[in-house]
C-alpha cells in the first residue's frame, strides 16, 4: 500500500539525518572512524554509574521507577540553577527549566513551539545538522548566515535582517552553537557576544542557544566565554544544555533555560510528546551531579579531548597539502576541513571507508548547499596514534585526488 496519501504536511517535509545515515561507520570494527561526534566511552564512569543505579533502584525504586512531573526531576532542576548561577546567570530560578531528553528534545520542542510554517529561521553557516532538521521539520523558511573565523558574522547578519524586515518576512529565531560550534569548532568571541544580544533585541528575534561543548574547553585557565543567555537583559535567549558530552549520552538529560512563560509553554508540549522523560536517568544524573561526580570529572575530560585535539592538529600540519585550510579549535570536539575546490567530500567517502577511514562530508551541515570540497573531522572517538594513522591515510588520499584532478 501507498501510504503517502496519509502522511501530514510536518511528515513529508522531514529529510533524512545525514549524520545518523553514517551510524555504522562509527562503530565498524577495523575502521578509523572521524564521522561520529560522540563521546569516547573510555570518558564513562561505568562503575560509579552502576553503582548509583543500583541504589536509587534498591533503596528508592518507588519513586525513581514511578512517572513523575513533565517539567523533571526537582533535585536535578536545584542543582542546575545553583550550577547556572556560577555561570553567569544570575537570574536563573526553577520555573525558567525544563528537562528534556538530551538537547536534541529542546531543539524540537523549540521549533515546534515557536515557529509556523514559513516563518524566517537563522542559522549560522555551516550549522549541526539535527538543528537544522528540528528547524526543517517546523517548516520554517531557513536562512543562512556565514561563519567566521570568530564566530558569527555579525554584520552580515544585521544585513541580513535588514532585508529580512524590508520583505515583510522579519526573523523570528536564531540558531546558533556559540561554544566549540559543531561541525566547525569555532567559538564565537567574546567581543562580539553582546552585540548579538543586542541585535536579538533591535530586530526582535529570539536566540536558541545550544551549549552541549561549553564544558569542554582544552586550556583551564581559559573557558568559554559566558553565555549569550548570561548577558541577556531582554529575554531574547533560550538556552539548552546536556549531559550527554560530559557524563554519557546514554543517559538522555538535558535541559532548556527560557523566560518561565515560554518554559510552561514547552511544558505542556512536552507532556504530549513524551508526558515525561525517563525518570531514571534523572534520578542518576541528579544523583552523580549531587555527588560531585560530574564537575569533579571535567578537568579529566578536557585533557582528554585536548590530546584528541592536537593529535589530529598535529597530523594535518604534517600531512595536509597548502591547499588544505582548517579550524583549530580550543575545545570541543571537532574540526572543519577545507580541501581544494574541486574536491567532492561526499564522492571521496566511499573511497576512503575502502582504505580504513570515515569522517562526515560537510555539504549536509551548510543550508545555502555550499561545502562540497569540506569535511567534518569528529576527534573524539579514537587515541591518539589512531587518529594519527587514520589522518595520514585520508589527507593522502585527498591529496593522491588532488594530484589526479591536476593531471586531467
Amino acid at each position: 500500500m501507498d501510504y503517502s496519501k496519509f502522511l501530514s504536511a510536518e511528515a513529508r517535509a522531514m529529510k533524512p539525518n545525514a549524520i545518523r545515515a553514517l551510524a555504522s561507520l562509527i562503530t565498524r570494527p577495523g575502521l578509523t572512524s572521524f564521522a561520529g561526534g560522540v563521546p569516547s566511552p573510555e570518558t564513562f564512569p561505568n562503575d560509579e554509574l552502576a553503582d548509583i543505579a543500583f541504589r536509587l533502584i534498591k533503596d528508592n525504586g518507588t519513586v525513581s521507577l514511578q512517572y513523575q512531573p513533565t517539567r523533571g526531576n526537582r533535585n536535578l532542576i536545584q542543582f542546575l540553577v545553583e550550577y547556572l548561577r556560577d555561570k553567569g546567570m544570575s537570574d536563573i530560578a526553577a520555573d525558567q527549566i525544563l528537562l528534556t531528553g538530551g538537547a536534541q528534545q529542546g531543539l524540537d520542542l523549540a521549533a515546534r513551539v515557536l515557529l509556523n510554517p514559513g516563518d524566517v529561521a537563522l542559522a549560522v553557516i555551516p550549522s549541526y545538522i539535527g538543528g537544522l532538521a528540528a528547524l526543517n521539520n517546523a517548516q520554517a523558511r531557513l536562512v543562512g548566515v556565514p561563519e567566521a573565523s570568530d564566530g558569527l558574522d555579525l554584520a552580515a547578519l544585521e544585513a541580513t535582517c535588514q532585508r529580512l524586515q524590508a520583505e515583510g518576512t522579519p526573523a523570528k529565531l536564531l540558531y546558533t552553537i556559540p561554544n566549540f560550534q559543531n561541525p566547525s569548532g569555532v567559538t564565537l568571541a567574546d567581543a562580539k557576544r553582546d552585540k548579538l544580544v543586542e541585535l536579538a533585541h533591535q530586530y526582535d528575534f529570539l536566540i536558541l542557544e545550544d551549549d552541549p561543548y561549553g564544558e569542554l574547553s582544552f586550556d583551564e585557565a581559559a573557558p568559554a566565554p559566558a553565555s549569550l543567555r548570561s548577558r541577556d537583559r531582554h529575554g531574547r535567549v533560550i538556552y539548552l544544555g546536556s549531559f550527554s558530552k560530559i557524563l554519557s549520552p546514554g543517559l538522555r538529560v538535558g535541559w532548556m533555560v527560557a523566560p518561565a512563560e515560554l518554559a510552561a509553554q514547552f511544558e505542556r508540549c512536552l507532556e504530549t510528546a513524551a508526558l515525561c522523560p525517563s525518570v531514571l536517568d534523572q534520578a542518576i544524573v541528579a544523583e552523580a551531579c549531587h555527588s560531585g561526580l560530574v564537575l569533579n570529572r571535567l578537568p579529566e575530560l578536557r585533557k582528554f579531548y585536548g590530546a584528541r585535539c592536537a593529535a589530529m592538529l598535529e597530523a594535518l600540519d604534517k600531512f595536509a597539502t597548502p591547499d588544505m585550510t582548517w579550524t583549530k579549535p580550543t575545545g570541543g570536539l571537532f574540526i572543519w576541513l577545507e580541501a581544494a575546490p574541486h574536491v567532492d567530500a561526499e564522492s571521496l567517502l566511499p573511497h576512503m571507508v575502502e582504505k580504513g577511514v570515515a569522517f562526515v562530508p560537510g555539504r549536509p551541515f551548510c543550508l545555502d548547499g555550499s561545502g562540497k570540497h569540506t569535511l567534518r573531522l569528529a576527534f573524539s572517538k579514537e587515541t591518539p596514534a589512531a587518529i594519527t594513522a587514520g589522518m595520514e591515510t585520508l589527507l593522502k588520499g585527498i591529496s593522491a585526488l588532488t594530484s589526479l584532478a591536476a593531471q586531467l
